[in-house]
């Protein structure tokens, strides 16, 4: 799709961006100040704002007691400029912190606290995109009287210049110098308003009114906990219900992002307005639209959409109809793009490799992996699928030479021979295939010992594991003699006749297990690898998918990451 708001994206995202902070974005701030401004904020947000330092900033938001979402806004600690106690800044949508201003200050009771209404007192400036950190660092913000707010608004890296009045010719001047670099001045461009938004929809950046309806929406249904929720600072505003759905359950509907793949060159104009039902072909509503754009990353129409619990598991793929036009969309975790470190780019690579691979799109899982492999030589997880998808198409020479990297980065492995036992078997070279074996057994039982050594040391941690394993069969099988359904006794047995080498007894104590606990996701992982051993990959592939539904419902992003990759080692969509 080529557009003048895609042009100015894609030059954003090559470079970067700037923009007054009341134009596109619509921001402003509000002061929070005395004695008592950092407990009391730390009170009635969300975030650990009492861990600030100077100069620090955070996202979080405003909570009704019901968990719904009031606003979501950052907090910014100012530097430290000889003021008896911290201040704050709350930065966040001007047109919002009129109310956010009234409901904070109901609740100030007895505290020492000061809430004023501080975007007249700052021209502002946001700096975003790749070379954003550069750019900053290079001019001497501070000796005008300015601060950078450390803030990201479009997923790239960057912040906010806030100066005082007196200080907006540092801006123009760090305007001018950002232009001669290739920025893009969005303050003098007319597909600005569009442009901006998209990028702000990649970013995962919400918007009250389309992306969420404050007071209503809960903020469990964002997905946005990880970001604005402190986990260990105590009481704030709406928490029990926060907690309570986190530890017990999952919304209706969450909020994820919908990559639009068919039909190609659909216009994102032609996508619903938000609010509107999201309707499969079959006429069956399965959540709502929010905001939709174009995102220059995907280089696809995508939206964010509320879906229920049945249909927003991570890659998969949807069947639409919007006025009679059939789409194809692809369910995708927020954000659509993040900047990032190396590594952190070869995850993001990674995981969609592994979705590809699931979608038996190998040569493009090759691809990204390799992709991967050049910004991270040492992600090992990206070297051993790659190795089993060349193995699995039958690339054994590929797949032998890509183990033999993985051996050089994790040189303790035993799985590493014991793979290049099974490529030399398959190529023919019998003699080598027993020498990779006997180097797994090594390096699982120790190096420098006598094959009888380490024959007799796997003989006595055989036998302390099973008196182990016996002792838990025991207490277990007591547990489930008074309750033949407690679901910790029946995972526990499970284990433990797996360490004792009944499979069959493992899994059917995990199955019960499961039964009476749905929503355990690392119990699938232990089940599905039960089935393995049994010969049953199948249903194991069966188990790693409904737990991959599960993980995703609730966020279990590690039991989440482990099924998919189980799921890739099997070689099942």
């Amino acid at each position: 799709m080529a557009s003048a708001a895609t042009d100015l994206c894609r030059a954003a995202r090559r470079t970067g961006l700037t923009v007054r902070w009341d134009g596109c974005p619509g921001l402003g701030a509000l002061l929070v100040a005395g004695p008592d401004a950092g407990t009391f904020l730390q009170a009635q947000l969300t975030s650990d704002v009492l861990g600030l330092g100077p100069g620090d900033a955070q996202p979080s938001a405003r909570l009704q007691r019901n968990g719904a979402v009031t606003a979501l806004a950052a907090v910014y600690r100012l530097p430290d400029r000889g003021q008896p106690f911290p201040s704050y800044l709350i930065i966040g949508r001007a047109s919002a912190l009129g109310s956010l201003k009234a409901d904070l200050e109901s609740f100030v009771i007895a505290e020492d606290v000061m809430i004023e209404e501080a975007t007249a007192e700052f021209t502002g400036l946001a700096v975003e995109g790749p070379e954003a950190e550069a750019m900053l660092e290079g001019h001497d913000l501070a000796a005008e009287g300015a601060v950078v707010v450390p803030l990201s608004l479009t997923g790239d890296p960057g912040g906010i210049v806030l100066c005082p009045p007196g200080g907006a010719g540092a801006l123009e001047a760090l305007k001018k110098a950002a232009a001669a670099k290739g920025f893009v001045d969005l303050d003098a461009e007319e597909s600005a308003p569009q442009a901006w938004d998209w990028l702000r929809i990649e970013g995962g950046t919400l918007l009250a009114g389309p992306d969420f309806e404050p007071g209503k929406t809960l903020l469990p249904q964002t997905g946005l906990e990880q970001q604005v929720v402190s986990w260990t600072k105590g009481c704030y505003r709406g928490q029990e219900v926060v907690a309570r759905v986190r530890t017990y359950g999952s919304v209706p509907r969450a909020l994820r992002g919908l990559v639009i793949h068919e039909p190609l060159g659909i216009a994102p104009g032609s996508l619903p307005p938000a609010g509107s039902s999201l309707q499969t072909t079959e006429g069956v509503t399965i959540g709502t639209w929010a905001s939709v754009g174009y995102s220059v990353v995907w280089d696809r129409p995508v939206a964010l959409v509320y879906l229920d619990k049945a249909n927003r598991a991570p890659g998969l793929r949807l069947d639409l109809e919007v006025d009679e036009v059939q789409l194809e969309g692809e369910v995708v975790l927020l954000p659509f793009h993040a900047a990032a470190s190396c590594g952190e780019q070869a995850n993001r690579l990674y995981d969609r490799a592994v979705r590809s691979f699931s979608a038996g799109a190998d040569t493009s899982a090759i691809a990204l992996l390799e992709q991967a492999l050049r910004l991270d030589p040492h992600h090992t997880e990206a070297v051993e699928v790659l190795g089993v998808i060349l193995g699995r198409t039958g690339r054994f020479h590929e797949a032998i030479d890509v183990f033999k990297r993985l051996e050089e980065l994790a040189p303790d492995e035993p799985m590493v021979h014991t793979n290049l036992s099974l490529f030399y078997m398959r190529i023919g070279d019998k003699d080598e295939a027993e020498r990779q074996k006997s180097l797994a057994t090594l390096k699982k039982f120790g190096e420098g010992l006598s094959e009888q050594e380490i024959r007799e040391r796997e003989a006595r941690e055989a036998r302390e594991r099973r008196a182990d394993a016996e002792r838990r069969r025991h207490m277990f099988a007591e547990v489930l003699e008074v309750d033949p359904e407690d679901p910790l006794a029946l995972m526990g047995m499970g284990n433990a006749m797996l360490d004792l080498e009944d499979l069959a007894a493992a899994e059917e104590y995990l199955g019960r297990a499961l039964e009476v606990q749905k929503d355990n996701s690392p119990l699938y992982v232990s089940r599905g690898k039960v089935l393995e051993r049994l010969g049953r990959p199948d249903e194991a592939a069966a188990v790693y998918r409904r737990g991959v539904d599960v993980a995703s419902r609730k966020g279990d992003l590690m039991p989440l990451k482990e099924l998919e990759h189980r799921l890739v080692l099997l070689g099942r969509s």
